[in-house]
């Protein structure tokens, strides 16, 4: 491995070869080592942190693996450094470049980048292989300490005062990402209504208007879905710029700081894992994100509700405070105001839900039970097919 600068690093070929392991890209585009996926252990991780970050970092420092991530491979490396390797060739391009952005400015409001590694490889040409950023020991995703605050609320607990946080942490990451942001064109409220409608089309298709549950829930709040996506084609063309493009709460980490509070850091960069590799990298507007974590708002509360082991309307109650904290939080911290246009939200929101529900369909049917909450509450239903009123599955670990 060969230093480009302090916080950059190369392999170059068709199989370079790290840690005694040969690297190589299937047909598919698969990034395999020794013909498999990365694993801890393994010291593909080690000698990325080794390549890349400042200090010594001994040759048998330790790696144990992170396992929420599906696509990639994230491993912890000698308890300081998280090392990020791609499942996918190009998965990570645009992430490290986002998190080089941000780093370039000092922002606090994501994991300090320590550096990354690329790959020259003669036919594919240049990628990104793998991202290492700072370890936060303690570190917890919103699926769990959202809830988590949420429970407590219901219990009788104070009200959190991190949505007005976090929507001020993704004003200042909009403000550096959208320092160059171009005019969206004038073909971009068609666009955006096509796909909304798409998603709501996909929707309604894998679900059963007679089953009398989410089904038939989703299918008597056709028209009010389809009524705020419509919004769309009469929104102005307005802003775009590589936006985070998945966020949602279980992309924020609370960790405990020195002073034995909160901080809150944004993770993964690398886009909507629902769209395809043009579509990720594409530019959109502010609002997109904005819209993804308010709907994350309505998911807690439904996970909220599974762990309680009932239907408690004051969780929704809570999230509509949240909401507006949020908004408010973020309006007030943003650098460029052009930036956000919050006549899109109704029909961005209306989309990721009816997203929400596909994705649930087609690989987690156990989490179809939070965008179905979320719609229920959101939407006013027709009574076009029978309806059971929502309630919680029994409680089980949730992820997204």
């Amino acid at each position: 491995m060969n230093s480009i600068s302090s916080s950059v690093a190369a392999v170059e070929g068709t199989r370079p070869v790290v840690a005694g392991n040969a690297l190589s890209v299937s047909a598919d585009g698969a990034v395999l080592v020794a013909g498999r996926r990365p694993v801890a252990g393994d010291g593909i991780a080690r000698a990325v942190a080794r390549a890349v970050a400042p200090g010594d970092i001994s040759a048998d420092a330790s790696e144990r693996p992170i396992t929420v991530d599906q696509t990639n491979t994230s491993v912890i490396v000698d308890e300081r450094f998280m090392v990020k390797l791609v499942g996918r060739w190009g998965a990570a391009d645009r992430a490290g470049a986002l998190l080089e952005r941000l780093a370039a400015v000092g922002s606090r409001d994501v994991d300090r980048l320590v550096g990354r590694v690329e790959w020259h490889h003669p036919s594919l040409g240049t990628s990104t292989f793998a991202i290492v950023t700072e370890y936060l020991p303690g570190a917890e995703d919103g699926w769990t300490w959202a809830v988590d605050d949420v429970v407590a609320v219901l219990g009788g607990g104070p009200e959190p005062d991190w949505p007005s946080a976090i929507g001020r942490h993704v004003a200042r990451i909009h403000g550096v990402l959208g320092e160059n942001a171009k005019n969206a064109g004038p073909d971009a409220a068609a666009a955006r209504l096509e796909r909304a409608g798409d998603a709501l089309a996909r929707a309604l298709a894998a679900a059963d208007p007679d089953d009398e549950g989410p089904g038939a829930r989703l299918h008597n709040r056709r028209a009010s879905l389809a009524r705020d996506i419509d919004s769309l084609a009469a929104t102005a063309p307005g802003l775009r710029f590589p936006i985070h493009g998945d966020l949602h709460l279980g992309q924020v980490l609370a960790s405990p700081d020195a002073k034995g509070s909160r901080r809150y850091t944004v993770i993964d960069f690398d886009g909507d894992p629902q769209l395809s590799a043009h579509d990720r990298s594409s530019s959109d507007a502010a609002a997109r994100d904005v819209a993804h974590l308010v709907v994350s708002l309505d998911l807690v509360a439904a996970v909220a509700q599974r762990r309680l082991g009932r239907a408690d309307g004051r969780a929704f109650a809570w999230a509509d405070r949240a909401r507006e904290a949020l908004l408010e939080g973020y309006r007030a911290e943003l650098s460029h105001p052009e930036l956000f246009d919050e006549a899109l939200l109704p029909g961005f929101c209306a989309e990721q839900l009816v997203a929400e529900l596909h994705y649930a369909d087609r690989f987690l049917p156990v989490w179809r039970y939070a965008p179905d909450a979320a719609i229920a509450h959101r939407h006013r239903p027709t009574d076009e097919h029978p309806e059971t009123p929502w309630t919680p599955p029994p409680s089980a670990p949730t992820s997204s």
